[in-house]
């Protein structure tokens, strides 16, 4: 019996040529940095961090629309930039950050302004950050993309990503402890083609590493085959998500008021300004609807949804 050959994932220093980085994002749709960032950086993230993850450990559940979407024994806290602003924003002051999300997520479009031709093109913004703790015992999350949370449906390989995934490890990160399980080349495939466990390899990198995979990329946490005794044990990552800046508002409506006029208003305008999550739990705040945690809104006491369910 021939044995099945799965793709590899190619590890380069971050400080690779960006026209190698690029190549091998279109062709295999990820790729691991080395050295993207420093150890003392790595370390002062991982502690300033930890209270956040004692916190969300005791309090935080997850109001997740597909029921065992988040593998087991693991331990997530959003809104990462504003929990721990300064150190998340080195994070993001990487030129090669920058750069690729310049290439996927900056689309070019036109469109006749009376008898001209005008041409446009896009740029793009950080969608989400998301710190992740994965302990013993953890299983592997389902096979996902990405991208599917802008409601953009994909046909095939000639949809372009709404989205770019990164990830920077916070401890070496292997495949015992739980890496990432990735399906290289993807990217490419039909819509009509499911994923599974075994067209997957695992995103194993060294502490201050950068992994990137496109949003149609599938993909899903590993098991955590670690004894609980095992030092390397917890699987510590950041995530940091961008987005086409088109995927928003055309108006920033949740700073257009005082918080007090917005205390005055009904849940269904409430919703429309963007104090609700959307349908695919996009513009969330701490993980949830906004009217729940933003501060602005603490005393918020609503009153009956006229329109809730409004045809």
């Amino acid at each position: 019996m021939v044995q099945k050959s799965i793709p590899t994932i190619q590890t380069v220093p971050a400080t690779a040529p960006i026209a190698q980085i690029v190549e091998i994002l279109h062709r295999d749709g990820v790729i691991v940095l080395s050295d993207y960032a420093t150890e003392d950086e790595i370390d002062a993230l991982n502690q300033k961090a930890a209270p956040h993850f004692d916190k969300a450990a005791r309090e935080f559940k997850p109001d997740d629309k597909f029921k065992g979407f988040r593998a087991s024994n693991t331990t997530v806290f959003y809104d990462l930039i504003g929990a721990v602003p300064e150190d998340t924003s080195k994070l993001l002051q990487r030129k090669v950050w920058h750069q690729v999300m310049a290439e996927f997520l900056s689309p070019e479009t036109w469109e006749w302004y009376g008898e001209q031709k005008e041409v446009r093109k896009g740029s793009y913004w950080l969608h989400t950050s998301i710190a992740y703790k994965v302990g013993p015992g953890a299983g592997n999350q389902v096979l996902h993309r990405d991208s599917n949370s802008s409601m953009v449906q994909r046909t095939g390989p000639e949809t372009p990503p709404t989205m770019v995934s990164t990830f920077v490890a916070g401890v070496d990160v292997t495949a015992k402890n739980g890496g990432t399980h990735v399906i290289p080349g993807s990217h490419l495939w039909p819509q009509d083609r499911a994923p599974k466990q075994e067209d997957c390899c695992t995103v194993e990198m060294k502490k201050g590493s950068l992994g990137i995979w496109l949003g149609n990329i599938f993909h899903g946490a590993g098991a955590n085959t670690c004894e609980p005794s095992d030092p390397t044990a917890l699987r510590i990552i950041y995530g940091l998500f961008a987005t086409s800046d088109n995927f928003r508002q055309g108006e920033n409506t949740v700073l257009a008021c005082k918080p007090g006029e917005y205390m005055k208003m009904a849940p269904e305008v409430l919703k429309v300004l963007g104090f609700y999550k959307g349908s695919s739990g996009t513009g969330a705040l701490g993980g949830k609807d906004p009217i729940k945690t933003w501060s602005g809104l603490q005393d918020y006491q609503g009153g009956e949804w006229i329109y809730k369910g409004a045809a």
